[in-house]
């Protein structure tokens, strides 16, 4: 989903003066799912210039660093937590049943809404669900679900479906884990259980196992799905997911680092080159 951040597609980004939260099933530029609009922060003064963040200020008279290309495409919609998952998070390698499962939740969760929005709320939703505990989340009964809806201090998104799709997703996890080890024990001999988990393996397998590096020429190239997402949200659908259409399925292979879209050359983009060359990984993605 991008919210910018979230699935990365910059594709008919428009400007506003207030606040714009994008679908995340419009797809995203980094972030989580739902592509996050730009918008223009006017300051206090309203004197029509544009506010300045911390982050652009100098220090002790040092020329403040060149913004990233998403900060550049977003200049003035994203708060330092943003801007800091954007850094530290979105396109990074992420490994484990774990924690692609919440991803995956957080990515449904984010659909109509922006990536900001679900950011602010993940300790929230960490802490209701049992930080995505597989196992807790597809044991949680219905009156556990109206609690968590019902919280007053709104920790998640009080949205019922949303939240009680973690739980049938989380079943359906299970089931798949439960499918793919039996599969695994009747071969012979039988192979060695993935590092990383089932779950795991079965994203990743849509991406061959590794990463893969797009090379769009700038953001405005960046989609909101591809093929392999489609591909992904249909098998996903037909095993009983909930909140996996084909752009938050893009916008959690962004996240997640299943696929890498930077644009290429800039400096994000030529340090996850270099990391996946030293790795013997070869380019294998299919943008630009």
């Amino acid at each position: 989903a991008v919210g910018m951040p979230h699935g990365v597609g910059t594709r008919a980004v428009k400007k506003r003066k207030l606040k714009v939260e994008e679908s995340a099933e419009q797809g995203c530029i980094p972030g989580g799912g739902g592509r996050e609009q730009a918008t223009q922060d006017k300051t206090a003064k309203g004197d029509g210039q544009q506010q300045v963040s911390s982050h652009d200020k100098t220090s002790m008279g040092a020329p403040a660093r060149a913004p990233a290309w998403f900060e550049k495409v977003y200049r003035g919609a994203m708060s330092d937590d943003y801007r800091r998952y954007m850094a530290e998070e979105w396109g990074q390698e992420k490994r484990g049943d774990q924690a692609l499962f919440e991803k995956l939740c957080l990515e449904g969760a984010q659909a109509g809404l922006s990536w900001a929005t679900i950011l602010a709320k993940r300790e929230g939703y960490r802490s209701a669900f049992y930080s995505f505990h597989v196992s807790r989340c597809a044991a949680l009964c219905d009156s556990e679900i109206e609690k968590i809806v019902g919280d007053k201090e709104a920790r998640v998104v009080r949205h019922r479906g949303k939240c009680q799709s973690v739980v049938n997703n989380a079943k359906c996890v299970l089931q798949l884990i439960h499918d793919e080890t039996t599969k695994d024990n009747s071969a012979t001999p039988p192979p060695i259980p993935p590092p990383h988990g089932y779950f795991d393996r079965y994203l990743w397998s849509f991406v061959g196992g590794s990463p893969q590096l797009n090379t769009w020429a700038s953001a405005k190239d960046i989609p909101t799905e591809t093929d392999i997402a489609i591909e992904m949200s249909k098998d996903m659908k037909r095993r009983g997911f909930k909140f996996v259409g084909p752009k938050i399925c893009y916008s959690l292979m962004q996240s997640c680092g299943l696929i890498i879209d930077h644009p290429k050359g800039t400096p994000e983009w030529e340090a996850a080159r270099k990391g996946l060359a030293t790795r013997g990984v070869s380019n294998g993605g299919g943008g630009g």
